[in-house]
């Protein structure tokens, strides 16, 4: 573990695809490859890992999107289905504005 705060995020995965042209005129043999995968985060999860990071606080970074079914019911089940949501020291803080108060408390 990281530290006391975990911070639930969402992803969208972007691929580059290649066309792969057919072998010989073999039109059983052309595709297309994903050559590259990137992920982006929404804004509001990119400003909140921004956040903690500028706070110093050390934290833990589960990405929802690449988690497997049973981990993401699992979420769900506990109530981590909004993102950003961030758990801190126990407690469940949803959004960025409420994790932007949070943290500013925390400061002073």
């Amino acid at each position: 573990m990281t530290g006391d705060a975990t911070l639930y995020v969402k992803s969208s995965k972007i691929s580059t695809v290649e066309y792969s042209r057919p072998i010989a005129d073999h039109s059983c043999t052309d595709g297309y490859l994903a050559t590259k995968v990137m992920y982006s985060y929404t804004p509001e999860d990119q400003q909140c890992m921004e956040l903690l990071k500028q706070a110093g606080i050390p934290h833990e970074l589960i990405d929802l999107s690449s988690c497997s079914f049973q981990a993401r019911l699992k979420a769900r089940i506990a109530g981590l289905n909004e993102t950003p949501t961030l758990v801190f020291k126990g407690e469940k803080i949803r959004g960025l504005q409420a994790i932007r108060r949070v943290l500013q408390k925390k400061e002073t």
